[in-house]
């Protein structure tokens, strides 16, 4: 039996489990929430592997609880009896990530567009942390902002998407940091390659969602990864180890293996890192080098250090997080002409100090986004405040 007595969170595990930049970040949030209330996690059809990852406990599994109803209608059910019993309060917890304008995308928004309308009339909070935006179609432009008007609290988690936010008229809207900022600092075992390899780990993505499949960025990227090998490998001699955190990237990842084992020690990684062996590999890296906004951010976690190989202007999410962090000196934009790779002498002659400093901005952002979070649940976050992006104080 359920205690309704105090919060209930409504949750979805049905996110894009082949990525575990996903699954590490809704863990995240899982986590978190449990500190406020019950944990309820749409978990059916998930598979079991994919449910140990979440660490989800049997009691917090709609699949295992077997309601007659879909998500939302157990969701309305809920606040329904929280209208008459008042001593707890329903949660819907949006998924985190990035969310961007298809088809697909703007006709489910439109779907559930009626729910959010209900479930805020009768008192059901809607809340979305640690999430990007855009671009959306203009379709799904109008329906997001309808949906920030029902939603308790909304939130992104960099300037850029603010900034788009803003543009499209949502002006409740607030800054919430990516929730890899929250990961606490991992116990560390063995890697894979061995304790005293000194080695730099590569992690691609053929394309972004802006470029698709585009020849000329995989050109442009590979024009940039040879000059890096040359500089890192060949002049440096470390070793190059490439592993990959999404499915739908080991083709490209074995084909730059393919490509650089007859110039260097190369090293690939066949399965697919997952939230142990992550911790284990990317710890004693001495540079990891990504296209994969959730690669960069978890090898700050592990403390090594990452460099952005992006193309800044498609790559916003990276390249405004990054931004906001201080940090675009770890960004080398292979969009730009020169694209130099000269400035990882500098980075890596720097290397302490710049630990230091995102060292400290790690803490400042996970401490900012533990106390948001406290606010938003305990109820001392004033929803007028986000029109100016201001956390109310508790004093």
């Amino acid at each position: 039996m359920i205690d309704l007595s105090g919060n209930l969170f409504f949750c979805s595990a049905r996110i894009q489990y082949e990525n575990l930049g996903d699954i590490i970040i809704n863990k995240i949030l899982f986590s978190n929430l449990r500190n406020y209330g019950i944990l309820m996690v749409d978990d059916r059809g998930i598979p079991d592997w994919v449910i140990e990852e979440l660490d989800l406990k049997v009691d917090e599994r709609l699949s295992k609880i077997k309601y007659p109803f879909g998500l939302y209608l157990l969701i309305l059910f809920f606040g329904l009896i929280a209208l008459v019993k008042f001593n707890f309060k329903v949660y819907l917890i949006a998924m985190p990530g990035h969310h961007y304008g298809r088809i697909k995308n703007s006709i489910n928004s439109l779907k559930s567009l009626s729910f959010f309308f209900i479930f805020r009339t009768i008192g059901i909070r809607i809340c979305w942390f640690g999430a990007s935006i855009g671009p959306f179609l203009e379709m799904r432009q109008t329906v997001e902002k309808w949906k920030s008007n029902f939603m308790y609290f909304y939130s992104v988690r960099d300037s850029i998407s603010e900034n788009y936010a803003r543009m499209i008229g949502i002006n409740r809207v607030t800054h919430f940091p990516d929730l890899a900022w929250l990961m606490e600092t991992p116990n560390l075992s063995n890697v894979p390659v061995g304790s005293d390899d000194d080695y730099v780990i590569f992690s691609f993505r053929k394309a972004s969602h802006a470029l698709a499949e585009s020849v000329e960025y995989k050109n442009n990227l590979c024009t940039v990864l040879d000059e890096i090998v040359k500089l890192v490998c060949g002049e440096w001699s470390k070793k190059l180890v490439i592993s990959y955190q999404v499915e739908h990237d080991y083709e490209f990842c074995k084909w730059i293996s393919d490509r650089y084992k007859k110039y260097c020690d190369v090293v690939f990684i066949e399965e697919k890192v997952n939230s142990q062996s992550m911790y284990n590999l990317y710890s004693r890296a001495s540079l990891v080098f990504s296209n994969r906004l959730h690669v960069l951010l978890f090898a700050i976690a592990c403390g090594s250090l990452p460099i952005a190989v992006v193309d800044a202007a498609h790559h916003d999410k990276i390249s405004g997080i990054f931004a906001d962090a201080g940090l675009m000196q770890l960004l080398i934009d292979i969009g730009k002409e020169p694209c130099r790779v000269e400035v990882l002498r500098e980075i890596f002659a720097n290397n302490p100090l710049i630990k230091e400093k995102i060292t400290l901005y790690r803490e400042e952002r996970r401490n900012y986004g533990k106390e948001l979070f406290m606010r938003v649940i305990t109820e001392t976050y004033d929803r007028k405040d986000s029109l100016s992006g201001v956390v109310k104080s508790s004093n």
